[in-house]
């Protein structure tokens, strides 16, 4: 079975389309790509998030996972 092709958009957009209030900064969002805390991939210096990946992330606490998920 194939991965699915990854969906990626700038951190400023995921920023935009994943927080109506209180967004972290670009910085913070940057870090967290950083150190792998958001499926990311940096390409030519700029990072972009991988929006499929972030949708089947989990955080290792199973109840933190159902308020994220919906």
């Amino acid at each position: 079975m194939n991965a699915p092709k990854p969906n990626l958009i700038s951190v400023d957009e995921w920023i935009k389309h994943r927080f109506i209030a209180g967004a972290p900064s670009r910085l913070t969002v940057q870090r967290l790509c950083r150190n792998g805390r958001l499926p990311a991939t940096k390409v030519g210096g700029l990072w972009y998030i991988d929006v499929n990946a972030e949708r089947n992330h989990t955080t290792g606490n199973a109840l933190v996972d159902r308020v994220l998920m919906g």
